[in-house]
């Protein structure tokens, strides 16, 4: 099921945009020191990578087409619908890691920074295909998946920084420090740019968001933060394909 998954995502010819996307990016960074290339490179993958990563995942995890057939093989429920989710994010993962390459060879990352540029693009891609295997669990119709994908990314990646900061400044006075710890632990995107920023001392603002994290979180390192967001998109995907199983009975 995985190397199925894996060639019909190969076989999109958007998937080579994956390819092409981090060195656009970087150009951007030239010359601007490491630490800021990475964190810059980061957080411009925030903003394009998700809706690639939805675009292409969604409408093979969520066809009820595809599956009434898939499902007719001897191949448990559970097995095969996080076995294709995992061939999504290695399908896409390749042409990720070499388009991060080349992303580092234009900024001339080397050492540390090089390292967890890949380790920042391959949490961030769990992140966002366990979102979308989850979303297409419960929807199992390609453009509901799609719609409520959009939003929750246009949530997280676009209002969310706004959103959070007007949070904690106009209920600065009520008792809700776990709701906003909760808010923050909901986007470990955030967490792991401010770990990245705090680890690579990068000479770069933090903004507000950064300061939320680090009076609710303590300091957070990029270790930690990569796990959060890797670890998190992993038990996304295996809880889509929890929710599949449940619903092919």
């Amino acid at each position: 099921m995985t190397a199925l998954f894996l060639k019909e995502t190969w076989r999109n010819p958007w998937t080579l945009g994956l390819l092409a996307l981090p060195p656009l990016l970087a150009l951007g960074f030239l010359g601007r020191g490491e630490g800021v290339g990475l964190v810059g490179l980061y957080s411009g993958l925030l903003l394009l990578l998700p809706p690639l990563v939805l675009g292409l995942g969604a409408p093979l995890l969520a066809s009820r087409e595809e599956w009434a057939f898939l499902l007719g093989l001897p191949l448990r429920p559970f097995r095969g619908f996080f076995l294709g989710a995992l061939g999504v994010f290695l399908g896409l993962g390749l042409p990720l890691a070499l388009g991060l390459l080349l992303g580092a060879g234009v900024l001339g990352l080397t050492g540390e920074a090089l390292l967890w540029l890949l380790l920042s693009g391959a949490g961030v891609l769990a992140f966002w295909v366990g979102l979308a295997a989850l979303l297409s669990a419960l929807l199992l119709e390609e453009r509901r998946a799609l719609g409520l994908g959009f939003a929750l990314f246009g949530l997280l990646n676009v209002l969310y920084g706004p959103l959070v900061v007007a949070l904690a400044v106009r209920l600065k006075d009520y008792p809700l420090e776990g709701f906003l710890t909760l808010a923050l632990l909901l986007n470990p995107q955030e967490v792991h740019r401010v770990g990245l920023l705090a680890g690579l001392k990068a000479p770069v603002l933090t903004g507000p968001v950064g300061y939320l994290v680090a009076e609710r979180l303590g300091e957070v390192g990029p270790f930690l933060g990569f796990a959060h967001l890797f670890l998190l998109g992993l038990a996304l995907a295996l809880l889509g394909a929890l929710v599949f199983a449940r619903r092919d009975r």
